[in-house]
């Protein structure tokens, strides 16, 4: 009996720490504050911020190459909105332009949707 019951236990915290591990886990909610392109006024390219009213506590993610016109439709011709997505990460990192030469590096996720 006792050794069933390790054997059970090993087994069951192998499984939750190989689902800890896996970068582009579970889907994710949150309030975000979302960007679209505006390298052309020197702002930057498309990003998400969570946090965004709080200045020590701001997160920027970058979007995927699919999740940027998901991104964009959304926020349209306003220069920023807040909505609330599910994303997931993709386990990348990827650099953020701005204006001026500036840049950011993010953690890279898919959205898979914004309302």
């Amino acid at each position: 009996m006792k050794t069933t019951l390790i054997t059970l236990l090993t087994v069951f915290c192998m499984a939750m720490c190989r689902e800890n591990d896996e970068p582009t886990g579970s889907e994710l909610r949150a309030d975000a504050m979302l960007y679209p392109n505006g390298l052309a006024y020197d702002a930057c390219e498309t990003n998400i911020v969570l946090n965004w009213n709080d200045p020590n506590k701001i997160i920027r993610y970058a979007p995927d190459a699919e999740s940027i016109a998901l991104v964009e439709s959304f926020v349209g011709k306003e220069p920023q909105k807040q909505g609330n997505i599910i994303y997931k990460f993709t386990g990348r990192k990827k650099t953020v332009q701005c204006g001026w030469g500036a840049k950011f590096e993010a953690d890279e996720i898919t959205v898979v949707s914004i309302r």
